[in-house]
């Protein structure tokens, strides 16, 4: 079970900026393992992370529509992976016995 959340931190943290990869590093080197605690720590940090993304978006297209089309691109892209990630994280929550994302 280990490597699975492993595995779920390190697809969050190639999805997500500073504020997610900064508590996910924090959760792996404390030597406590993965809890459900910091699995909602670590969607809380992305929530925080995707208002970023999605503030730079804004800012790029009022740069260039072609910069703003690509930045949307990636919003939309790491949406998507996020969503797929929620869904296969809350099976793993249930099976631990813990609350779904919030």
């Amino acid at each position: 079970m280990k490597l699975k959340s492993l595995m779920f931190f390190l697809a969050v943290a190639a999805l997500t900026g500073c504020q997610t990869s900064s508590h996910v590093s924090s959760a792996a080197t404390s030597g406590e393992g993965v809890t459900c605690s910091n699995i909602y720590q670590a969607f809380s940090a992305y929530q925080q992370d995707r208002q970023s993304a999605e503030a730079w978006t804004q800012l790029a297209q009022l740069i260039s529509p072609t910069a703003g089309s690509y930045a949307d691109m990636g919003v939309q892209t790491a949406a998507r992976y996020y969503d797929q990630i929620k869904a296969t994280t809350d099976l793993a929550l249930a099976v631990r016995g813990c609350q779904p994302v919030q």
